[in-house]
């Protein structure tokens, strides 16, 4: 298939998706089905009477703005109410008395929250309920969770885009990387990410790619541990959740504008200053389609970041441009009272032109890129009576990368194809050489280097900068085309059943999760070209090719991908997927004064691959190109993960908590990296051409390979144990306290299926005995045989007729493991103009497996999970080196504070800080390799203020003009991090990243309601 095909087929395939979307949205307008998982909230209370005893038979009716039918509940004998699956939004609350009396209050409901309501009826004072914050507390459960409104998020410094959502949680650690999330005892790619309750991570990488825009983000929450068995936590690090907007009763809109210019930004840490205007245009409407019935919303977002042309070594080159345009709509319906219905589909897609120019290429070389992200939900719930409701949640999300050359070659290079020597600009992407510089101590040696370097002089006068041995020539080497799909479909059902002692809140769910990729990658031509000029380069010498295996006279090796080679026999894209299965039970007990929660979680994974069949051999398998199997399944027997708290409200105004649970995280990218087809077909294939440009041989480059999974596999674990308190004081404060313990095991990894046995104490002496002087501490404890391997000794997989003893396996690494401290403070003040939210942090991570520090000394990738560099070849071993120390992810204090204060002229200032230490590094020698302890270094701490400032000014009764500005990072501390950490480059310990300048955002909105 070609990618032209390709990617007809992927916007056929969009197009069909939207009017299934069209078909299914109107049947469900229709048909009434029901549809929700916990995008929702919830108010629970007591109402009594004058004397304070309980009232019955009180109606409580909540109206609220995005709810276009009332929702109403009746008290029960002991006067305890709910009101159930409300959408977060602002209600009135009225509470009417058998006698007729009534009393109303105005609350606000957030995502994934209790907002508790007392009433008591016929006194002379009645109870008032006064807002002036936002609730940031889970209440009545022991998890660690925030949840914030939109207009509380309007107050605060925002960037525009979806991750900056999580620099504002509480105990949440801040992070410059773009791809890797924050830590909280986990990987940055434990992290959960969704909008509208579908999940927005990379389908088996875990992290967080596509960013949508924050402006119809109407509630947001995070759940940072203490998950109970409802809602399908399984995430091992922080889950993050968003409610966008919705229609309300009224017809309200906004336009806003925003810009970023560049002559607004301080100079980087390098002196440089950008010259680079950002500008975001967003729009948005809704209300009531159908009065109390119907309502829609629909936002329109466009970014446009492009940068006029500038030049380079090889002269002018073309403007760059980077734009993006997202659409969202969502309806929300009630045919009836007692069912709610939420439908939404969102597109997003960032084109780009003229990328990845390097400073000695020319403009040929450049790529245009697509980004495409649709993401469609329907969410509802059915109130089938005051103790029973039904949920049901389907989401579907596609996320489509590509990128393609500026310059097609117009062919693909094929198996016994000439390469044409006399124009190389024209094969593919030619990478002009260098002189050889090495020292000959032969004649024979002389010669070949005399006539390596005369081919080389004649290539850079041709194709250098200036007669320089710089840059590279041609066509960007590559197509790319891949997407990322998942769904989810969640079912569950919750029953209060009260006693005359306690009360007990059922949940039962059931949750099927699916996410698959789908890579597609081919050459441009000859895809990259190097010259060896009759040299062996991978033998490191001065010697010619000898035919094993480079042949002989091989003077160009072009590598190409196998997918579109001929002689690779593949083609199509390589499809891998994950397959999961969750049962949720729990029941939470209110005894007295104290709440419990009893439940657990049960999934079953599959790992589904491409290349293998079952067959009658000794590993099971055959080779079957293109054919998928299942590589691994862990059933629900394995993944027991249990849940269980305790809260003891021991006064109005205060409670204490314990919290156990254990979490399996599905997550895992060894359904593609560990599929057979990367290893009987590689990734790309190498091609050898003689002087005259003919065809000598190919050979497939294995250095990507498939894998077969040891018995045994216990799944991956996280424990977590947490103690905490919290108190209100005074009505303005609200006081958190905990301390928590997490530890993980059970890691999966890539390794040799001998590197038990080879890779061992005695070998570790020779391979570091040079490094006595630089690291006599390494040398010392090699010495004296501390970094042996552990039992048993032996293979992790009988050798059977697809591997064989040093082939690399899927095995449970022994002994890995990672444990996390924490001890936290949070205090939120509240008074009529002021609100605040401030945090105090200590932890401390370590162990002896990082999955944030396997990137290539670059931590912000999103690696494979279970096949990082992690047990590769005798460094990479977690008995090898000083690998049990600190995790790079470790920061021992962490300090956060945001609010905003209501001006007296209708405008609000506010605000984000925050201070916290540097992430951990060592001297290394490979990314696994440590020369002294992990994590004994560390980078400087870094402090941070962000401000806002906003003024509202409204005209003709209906009409609003907002103007806004957000200055971020305003005493501009560009703090260095990601030092340089391997003791052979020159740069060793220089910071290669920094904290963002000082930047200024500037918005203008026009709003009607």
């Amino acid at each position: 298939m070609t990618a032209v095909m390709y990617l007809q087929k992927t916007k056929a395939g969009r197009t069909l998706k939207l009017c299934s979307f069209s078909v299914l949205l109107l049947t469900l307008l229709l048909c009434a089905m029901n549809v929700s998982a916990q995008q929702v909230g919830e108010i629970i209370g007591k109402v009594t009477g004058p004397d304070g005893a309980p009232l019955d038979n009180v109606s409580i009716q909540a109206k609220g703005d995005v709810l276009p039918k009332p929702r109403t509940a009746t008290s029960k004998a002991n006067g305890s109410y709910r009101l159930q699956l409300l959408p977060p939004g602002n209600y009135d609350v009225t509470f009417t008395a058998a006698s007729g009396e009534t009393q109303t209050v105005s609350v606000a409901v957030l995502l994934e929250q209790k907002t508790p309501l007392n009433m008591q009826l016929g006194a002379d004072d009645p109870e008032r309920i006064v807002v002036y914050g936002s609730k940031l507390t889970t209440s009545t459960n022991a998890a660690l969770g925030n949840a914030l409104s939109a207009d509380t998020l309007a107050q605060l410094p925002m960037a525009v885009e979806y991750s900056s959502l999580i620099r504002l949680m509480p105990g949440v650690q801040v992070t410059s990387d773009s791809v890797r999330g924050p830590s909280a005892g986990a990987s940055g790619q434990d992290n959960g990410y969704k909008f509208d309750g579908a999940n927005l991570s990379v389908p088996l990488f875990g992290i967080l790619a596509s960013s949508p825009s924050t402006h119809d983000i109407a509630h947001v929450s995070v759940e940072r541990g203490g998950a109970r068995a409802v809602g399908f936590n399984r995430n091992a690090g922080v889950t993050l959740n968003t409610e966008s907007k919705s229609g309300t009763d009224e017809w309200k809109g906004d336009v806003t504008y925003r810009v970023q210019k560049g002559s607004w930004q301080a100079e980087d840490q390098d002196g440089l200053k950008t010259e680079d205007d950002i500008g975001f245009v967003t729009a948005g409407v809704g209300g009531p389609i159908i009065p109390e019935q119907l309502y829609f919303y629909g936002s329109y977002y466009t970014r446009d970041d492009s940068k006029e042309s500038g030049s380079n070594s090889r002269g002018q080159l073309p403007d760059i441009t980077n734009e993006r345009e997202e659409y969202f709509g969502k309806f929300t319906w009630t045919p009836t009272e007692d069912i709610l219905i939420n439908a939404s589909y969102r597109n997003s897609e960032v084109t780009s032109a003229n990328q990845d120019i390097e400073d000695d290429n020319p403009a040929s070389t450049a790529v245009d890129g697509i980004e495409e992200f649709e993401v469609i939900v329907f969410d509802g719930s059915w109130l089938i009576n005051d103790d029973t409701s039904l949920n049901i949640s389907y989401a579907d999300t596609t996320q489509s990368t590509g990128s393609f050359p500026v310059t097609n070659l117009g062919f693909r290079g094929q198996a016994g194809e000439s390469l044409n020597v006399s124009d190389l600009a024209s094969q593919g992407y030619f990478t002009v050489p260098s002189l050889e510089t090495q020292v000959a101590t032969t004649p024979e040696e002389q010669a070949l280097l005399d006539t390596y370097n005369a081919g080389a002089a004649a290539l850079i006068a041709a194709y250098g900068v200036n007669g320089q041995a710089l840059g590279s020539v041609g066509a960007a080497g590559t197509v790319n085309d891949n997407r990322y799909l998942g769904n989810t479909f969640e079912i569950s059902l919750d029953h209060v059943i009260d006693t005359d002692t306690m009360t007990h809140e059922i949940h039962i769910g059931y949750q099927e999760e699916e996410g698959s990729e789908e890579l597609f990658r081919v050459s441009n031509g000859w895809g990259t070209i190097a010259y060896w000029g009759g040299l062996d380069n991978e033998e490191g010498v001065i010697a010619a090719p000898n035919g094993d295996p480079v042949p002989v006279d091989t003077v160009y090796r072009a590598t190409v991908q196998t997918r579109g080679f001929d002689a690779g026999g593949l083609t199509g894209p390589l499809v891998s997927s994950s397959k999961s299965k969750t049962i949720a039970v729990n029941d939470t007990i209110y005894w007295d004064d104290f709440i419990f929660d009893v439940g657990f979680l049960l999934s079953q994974d599959e790992l589904i691959g491409q290349g293998l069949r079952s067959a009658d051999t000794s590993s099971g398998y055959e080779e079957a190109r293109g054919n998928t199997y299942v590589m691994k399944k862990v059933g629900f027997s394995e993944t027991f993960q249990p849940r269980l708290t305790a809260t003891w409200e021991y006064s109005d105004t205060a409670s204490g908590y314990v919290s156990f649970a254990r979490y399996n995280p599905a997550v895992s990218s060894l359904a593609r990296a560990a599929s057979w087809d990367r290893n009987t077909g590689g990734s790309t294939t190498y091609a050898y051409f003689d002087g005259a440009g003919n065809y000598l041989d190919s050979q497939t480059n294995v250095s990507s390979t498939g894998k077969l999974f040891a018995d045994d596999l216990s799944p991956r674990t996280m424990q977590e144990f947490i103690i905490g308190h919290q108190m209100q004081w005074n009505n303005n404060w609200t006081i958190r306290n905990h301390v928590r313990y997490r530890r993980s095991w059970n890691y999966w990894e890539d390794t040799n299926n001998n590197s038990r046995i080879v890779y061992d104490a005695e070998d570790y002496q020779g391979r570091v005995a040079g490094l006595a002087e630089l690291y006599p501490n390494l040398v010392a404890r090699a010495n004296a045989g501390q970094f042996g391997s552990p039992g048993p000794s032996e293979l992790y997989i009988p050798v059977n007729n697809l591997i064989g003893e040093g082939t690399y396996v899927i095995a449970q690494l022994a002994g890995a493991y990672t444990k996390y401290y924490e001890a936290s403070t949070e205090i939120d003040f509240k008074s009529e103009n002021f609100f605040s939210t401030t945090s105090v942090v200590w932890s401390h991570y370590y162990g002896n497996f990082d999955q944030d520090g396997t990137t290539r000394f670059d931590n912000d990738q999103g690696t494979f999970i279970g096949s990082s560099n992690i047990a590769d070849s005798w460094y990479g071993q977690l008995w090898g080196s000083f690998t049990d120390g600190k995790m790079r992810a470790d920061r021992t204090w962490q300090v956060k504070s945001y609010g905003a204060y209501q001006l007296p002229w209708d405008a609000s200032l506010g605000y984000l800080a925050y201070w916290q230490s540097g992430h951990t590094w060592a001297h290394q020698w490979a990314s696994t390799y440590y020369l002294e302890p992990r994590g004994s270094r560390r980078t400087p701490s870094h402090w941070q203020l962000d401000v806002n400032y906003t003024q509202d000014f409204e005209f003709l009764n209906d009409y609003s003009l907002q103007l806004r500005l957000d200055v971020f990072n305003v005493f501009d501390k560009q703090t260095g991090y990601n030092p340089e950490p391997r003791y052979s480059n020159e740069d060793l310990g220089e910071y290669r990243s920094y904290e963002n300048p000082r930047r200024i955002q500037a918005t203008v909105s026009l709003k009607f309601f």
